[in-house]
């Protein structure tokens, strides 16, 4: 007995000391912090891999060899891979998909090819993690199955990737929605699991660099509440992650009420205030900002060896500003990236900025996906000046500053439920050159009464048209439109007939029609169009349409007349009261009351979700039109006094009305879907 129990010690110590040499064997990889000066600035390629159930489902083609070269050739030498994994499981919700998984790889593989530092996490896939963390804290069901996920998918994910050396590395999620610090407590197991799941699996994930994302990746709460980081077996092989968005400047896109107007900002850094435009100025986020949140996480991870990754930002590019103003805009938005680069760098930070694809307004595209060349030259450029490279030539985006004397006013008629066209002609039909369309527009009129003068919901959207390839039709949305003022809209043009994010003629190198479309339902009013300038893809651009010497002569269905106008006239015209319908006088009879609050609706996954206020309870009609007049979906609804939410489960895509009615109050509303 004695005996037994000393062969059985012997036996235990044994195994102890083949495990030790195994991770000590295993164990060459390199530390975190040696791997930053050769991680230099990351690229993400975002909207792709992490989009639920098809990594196209969201209007970008699959990566390509090509394009990982050409952000290889731009001086990258990361690339971030934002992934979904849930969706892609058996039915078990816990087994990943062998196909997804060779998928993925082939990803991975062209920047392994190229030399590239890989960061491959779990995006926010559903949200089934990072959404959930609060409930995960408050409810043990939804916290063990979130743990029994966690486990299993970095278990496969890091026995198929074991073999890959120090270029590739884990991030355990994306953007958790912390609160609280006890949701970060649960984050912090979350993240545990992560870390002890992948460095089970041996061989070179016994040393791997792994990161973890600090609470909602934001700066100033990741310095508040991550106090302490979850335990690791092997020393310096953790980075940590948080993103910076400025919302103002970054991502708002309307004014809204925060107990006063705040407005997004379109112009950044200390050199491009306006002086004309002062609402629109920054008064927080600016250079100061920048070094003093990035100087929290050197303080706080940088100099205690934990490297940090900016793993996401950006800042949207607002094309439908013109003029002096958009060019002051895209100076602002340059010396952004510029001075994040810089300061980034400064501070032993990893800059990784966001690329969703895309093209047009509202982007922060800096690769076209579709051929993988350059999209954004300028922005390029930035990126690299502020990293401390030299620009690369040929740059040239700014827009001009365009001034016309003459503007083209479409008259339309209130017939109901009709499209009214314009044939614009075409001067080039050769649009591979370009990569969008920047439209000058100003729209006058009602959209509450049909011809026969009953009441309606109106509505009036209007799009650009080309037909080619045996007369195809090919045709885009300018998105929401706003009454009473001059906007530039930017539509995205592709070469890619295929792509349904954009205006896509079948054939790009020869196209024979070309038209400015509307669709209206109670429409009685005119549509001034200043000018159409076509981007091109190198920045440059040429006004195809001013208007100055002629009026397209071609138009059909309820336009009624299409003549030039003086430009500087267009705000007072109103002959458009008159002009279209001989029973229509100026005044149209008693209107309806405006409600006290503006729609705010945004297509979301699975619906729409539309906020607007009232100033008593009661009982509202909810209706959302197509462009066609077709009825997506009507229901009562019971409304407090104050702020009002509902959500409508129909899939919006393109654009479509909401209308709101509640007694003699009407709100009217438009839908920018997918």
């Amino acid at each position: 007995m004695r005996r037994s129990k000393m062969i059985t010690r012997s036996v235990v110590r044994m195994a102890a000391m083949v495990l030790a040499a195994a991770v000590l064997a295993s164990a060459q990889l390199p530390t975190a912090k040696s791997l930053v000066a050769e991680m230099g600035m990351g690229w993400n390629i975002g909207n792709t891999m992490e989009v639920p159930n098809d990594p196209t489902g969201w209007g970008n083609p699959l990566p390509t060899q090509t394009l990982i070269d050409s952000v290889k050739a731009a001086g990258f030498k990361t690339i971030r891979i934002p992934c979904a994994w849930r969706s892609h499981t058996e039915a078990d919700s816990v087994t990943i998909k062998p196909a997804w998984l060779a998928q993925v790889k082939t990803v991975v593989d062209y920047a392994i090819k190229d030399s590239l530092f890989v960061m491959l996490n779990i995006h926010w896939d559903e949200g089934w993690l990072e959404n959930k963390i609060d409930s995960a804290a408050a409810v043990d069901s939804i916290k063990q199955r979130i743990i029994k996920r966690q486990g299993a998918y970095w278990r496969q994910i890091a026995n198929y990737f074991k073999s890959y050396d120090h270029h590739l590395l884990f991030a355990g999620t994306n953007e958790p929605n912390v609160k609280t610090a006890t949701s970060q407590a649960v984050l912090k197991e979350f993240l545990q699991i992560f870390i002890d799941t992948v460095r089970a699996t041996g061989g070179n994930n016994a040393s791997r660099t792994l990161i973890i994302q600090g609470p909602s990746t934001d700066i100033e709460k990741t310095n508040q509440l991550m106090t302490t980081l979850p335990t690791d077996q092997i020393a310096g092989r953790l980075m940590a992650e948080v993103h910076f968005y400025p919302y103002q400047f970054s991502l708002m896109e309307d004014s809204a009420d925060w107990g006063y107007t705040a407005y997004p900002f379109y112009y950044w850094g200390r050199n491009n205030h306006s002086t004309t435009d002062t609402k629109h100025n920054p008064n927080w986020g600016e250079e100061s900002f920048v070094d003093s949140v990035f100087n929290l996480m050197k303080v706080q991870f940088v100099d205690k060896d934990i490297p940090v990754v900016l793993g996401e930002f950006g800042a949207i590019k607002r094309l439908t500003l013109s003029g002096d103003t958009l060019n002051r805009h895209i100076q602002s938005r340059r010396s952004f990236y510029e001075y994040v680069a810089s300061s980034a760098k400064a501070h032993g930070i990893i800059p990784v900025p966001w690329d969703a694809g895309g093209k047009g307004t509202n982007t922060m595209t800096v690769f076209d996906r579709a051929t993988g060349g350059v999209y954004d030259l300028g922005l390029l450029n930035a990126l690299r000046s502020g990293w401390g490279l030299s620009k690369i030539d040929g740059d040239t985006s700014y827009m001009p500053v365009v001034k016309y004397s003459s503007a083209m006013r479409v008259l339309y008629s209130v017939k109901d439920s009709l499209g009214g066209q314009v044939d614009l002609g075409v001067v080039k039909p050769d649009f591979t050159a370009y990569d969008s369309i920047l439209v000058r527009t100003f729209v006058k009129g009602t959209t509450e009464y049909d011809s026969s003068k009953v009441h309606k919901y109106g509505y009036m959207s209007l799009s650009l048209v080309t037909m080619s390839n045996g007369w195809k039709w090919k045709e885009r949305g300018f998105g929401a439109l706003v009454f009473d003022a001059w906007k530039t809209y930017a539509i995205p043009l592709s070469s890619n007939p295929s792509d349904t994010n954009a205006l896509a003629p079948s054939d790009p190198t020869k196209v024979d029609f070309f038209a400015l479309q509307a669709y209206s339902k109670a429409f009685q009013g005119a549509v001034y169009i200043d000018w159409i300038v076509f981007k091109k893809k190198n920045g440059a651009s040429d006004t195809l349409y001013s208007f100055d010497l002629e009026a397209p002569s071609k138009f059909e269905k309820n336009v009624d007349e299409v003549k030039l106008v003086p430009t500087s006239s267009v705000a007072a015209d109103l002959e458009w009261q008159t002009a279209t319908t001989s029973m229509w006088t100026v005044s149209v009879g008693p209107r309806v009351a405006a409600a006290v609050g503006a729609i705010r609706a945004v297509a979301v996954d699975g619906g729409v979700r539309a906020t607007w206020t009232t100033p008593e309870a009661g009982v509202a009609q909810v209706v959302l039109n197509d462009p066609r007049g077709r009825v997506l979906w009507t229901n009562s609804v019971t409304t407090i006094a104050g702020a009002n939410l509902v959500t409508i489960p129909v899939h919006s895509s393109g654009v479509s009305l909401l209308r709101i009615r509640q007694g003699d109050r009407v709100v009217v509303g438009a839908v920018l879907g997918d």
